[in-house]
């Protein structure tokens, strides 16, 4: 019982096709027409699997095969169909597919399960085009309101409470509702690993078992511009130099963690920003990721109270606004168990890792049972063109996820 990977190879060029033409790589933003495209035709192949579709307000899609058994609660299997701009055409649909193929495996070999299988398609999982990630998810998740998607916007004004109207257009194509409560009793994505440790060890396999908590700052640092030439260096108010001494700080305490933490320093905008004038205000942001909550909490407060010694020794002003807060989460052992044993059972290499991403199921963690497979990413490139995984790599991921299905199922 093995899933198929031609069949995933066909699918995954076949979704490549639905991208924006006037950017490089692959881009599918939501509820642009590519995304409109893309949905159309994920709606007819889950008609053809035989599930039973619908597509909620925001643009999550649900394939269900029905179960066996009577106020069985789902299986879920599923993950994104957006993409960042310019970015590649593995994110986020491998795990589309692999719920469409294990779905196609089950109908070939006539196994019928006790609990229903229900294929998700997320919407606007990456933030690409609104600005916040796992839209879809949280919506599904009862943490977003329809008032609220007035607050979302894109470069261009639009928000999502207008832009998710162009879904209307598939109406008479699949049933539509606003929120379906679907109390998964289990939730599985397969995703790339978007980093270079499965290829580097032989392109193995990666069984998750946590994924990274995240926190995010916006940062002020003023001091007073003047001119470059006049003001000697100990007399001067310079914003630019107390950030660079901020970012060289965050790298060393990050490096100096135990367990798998990061820092990133990526954007950064100085006021006035002239080649002869001392900067007179830096804003910057400030993101600290990590796979233990401690170290996470303990590298944000040492990087606050660092700002604040700063910032007072050199005269200057600082604001620091939490744009985010995540903590870290642990998925289910008895899921990663059952992934990890269909792995020895078929002897495919693994390992058992954390994910530095975040994905839909950091938000369908906080409903049911959770876990994620790992697939290799060539070269560790991910959110570009060149991302490419080898369509075999997926199939064997998809196999753990079928077989951790039909563990946890009577058939």
């Amino acid at each position: 019982m093995q899933c198929n990977s031609e069949r995933i190879g066909d699918w995954i060029e076949k979704f490549a096709s639905f991208t924006d033409p006037k950017q490089q790589g692959f881009t599918r933003f939501s509820y642009t027409e590519e995304d409109v495209v893309a949905r159309r035709y994920l709606i007819q192949e889950m008609k053809k699997l035989n599930l039973e579709v619908w597509m909620d307000h925001v643009g999550n899609i649900f394939g269900r095969r029905a179960g066996r058994g009577k106020n069985q609660k789902p299986i879920v299997v599923g993950s994104h169909l957006d993409t960042v701009q310019s970015g590649g055409k593995y994110d986020g649909i491998a795990g589309v597919i692999t719920g469409l193929e294990v779905v196609r495996v089950l109908n070939e070999l006539q196994i019928q399960l006790d609990a229903p299988l229900e294929v998700i398609a997320y919407a606007e999982e990456e933030g690409g085009r609104f600005g916040s990630a796992f839209i879809g998810s949280k919506w599904l998740a009862g943490e977003i309101q329809l008032e609220e998607l007035d607050k979302y916007r894109d470069g261009e004004g639009n928000t999502i409470a207008a832009e998710c109207l162009k879904l209307d257009a598939l109406n008479g194509e699949v049933k539509r509702c606003e929120r379906r409560d679907i109390s998964p009793q289990a939730t599985f994505e397969l995703h790339i690993e978007q980093g270079p440790v499965l290829e580097s060890k032989g392109n193995i396999l990666g069984v998750v078992d946590t994924i990274t908590g995240s926190s995010a700052y916006q940062v002020v640092i003023k001091g007073e511009a003047n001119h470059a030439g006049t003001i000697p260096m100990d007399m001067r108010k310079d914003a630019f130099v107390a950030v660079s001494e901020i970012s060289l700080a965050l790298n060393r305490l990050a490096k100096e963690q135990p367990i798998h933490t990061v820092g990133t320093i990526g954007f950064i905008e100085m006021k006035p920003n002239a080649y002869n004038i001392i900067p007179g205000e830096v804003e910057f942001s400030m993101d600290i990721r990590s796979l233990d909550q401690t170290c996470m909490e303990q590298v944000t407060i040492q990087m606050k109270d660092l700002i604040k010694r700063v910032a007072e020794d050199g005269g200057l002003e600082f604001t620091i606004r939490t744009k985010h807060n995540q903590p870290v989460v642990s998925l289910s052992e008895s899921l990663v168990s059952a992934l990890s044993a269909s792995a020895e059972k078929r002897n495919y290499t693994y390992i058992t890792m954390g994910s530095g991403a975040g994905h839909d199921t950091l938000v369908m963690a906080r409903m049911a049972p959770s876990a994620m497979v790992f697939v290799p990413s060539k070269a560790g490139r991910s959110h570009c063109p060149e991302e490419f995984t080898q369509p075999d790599e997926i199939a064997r991921g998809s196999d753990l996820i079928l077989d951790a299905i039909l563990q946890i199922q009577s058939y």
